[in-house]
């Protein structure tokens, strides 16, 4: 991500403040102009075109997205006024602005939570990878594969932001789609992803113990995703962030292995 990206990101939290009003069905309208922005290359380059000004940028989002609420168009808008490394930059934006609407309309829901046991499930059965991050199939059968695999375990919030990351994967493996829509859903809620994996399920109030420690480490409140990995074969890894803490049997293994050779 470039420095002109990095800053400019800073403007999705004050374009959401300037719309406190955006709910769930804004949250949906900002991942529906996200795949409409996406299909046009043409407006897609130009609300990232650095030479046009700002409020060119945002009155092509006004223009284009007309048949939106207004909530959705201006948080769009707020966006194109920013400075974009990559023009693609945009489209991240959006869907993060997207995430943090639903987040905010989540209530009392685990949202993070939800999309990282759905992404278990995902991760333990190669067809249904397949066939929710494969080529082909179209997205939307993709997307009411996830509306059936969903029915009744999860928030709307959760069902709207996984609906659109599976039409609109942009390259990305789903793991890795999953993977960072859960960071991004915890950083809305205010909070850091520690991610977890064992060989077993950890029970909850070990893993409660475990979120206090780390908590108390880090000096930040972290939410715990917990991936399943019988190859781990023993012990936990604990990846917050950059910052990996490896404590696996598999890794003592592969320390032994190498200091053997």
């Amino acid at each position: 991500m470039g420095s002109a990206t990095s800053q400019a990101r800073a403007g999705i939290d004050e374009a959401l403040r300037a719309q406190p009003q955006a709910g769930l069905d804004d949250a949906r309208e900002l991942f529906r102009a996200s795949r409409a922005i996406e299909r046009s290359s043409q407006v897609l380059a130009s609300l990232g075109d650095p030479v046009s000004t700002p409020d060119a940028r945002a009155a092509l989002a006004h223009r284009v997205l007309g048949q939106l609420g207004a909530p959705a168009r201006s948080i769009v808008a707020h966006l194109a006024r920013q400075r974009w490394s990559d023009a693609d930059d945009i489209l991240s934006a959006i869907d993060a602005a997207g995430i943090r609407v639903a987040v905010r309309a989540a209530g009392d829901a685990d949202v993070a939570g939800e999309i990282a046991s759905f992404q278990r499930i995902v991760a333990a059965d190669a067809e249904l990878e397949l066939a929710l991050g494969g080529l082909r199939g179209s997205a939307d059968g993709k997307a009411r594969l996830v509306e059936q695999l969903l029915a009744g375990k999860a928030s709307e919030p959760a069902a709207v932001i996984l609906d659109h990351l599976v039409r609109a994967p942009r390259g990305r493996r789903i793991g890795a789609m999953l993977r960072a829509a859960a960071t991004e859903v915890a950083a809305a809620a205010g909070r850091s992803l520690a991610t977890v994996t064992t060989a077993r399920e950890i029970p909850a109030p070990q893993l409660d113990r475990l979120r206090a420690g780390l908590e108390r480490q880090y000096g930040r409140t972290l939410q715990l995703q917990q991936i399943v990995d019988p190859a781990v074969l023993g012990g936990l890894r604990v990846s917050i962030g950059d910052d990996i803490i490896d404590g696996t049997v598999r890794s003592k293994f592969t320390d032994l292995r190498l200091q053997l050779g």
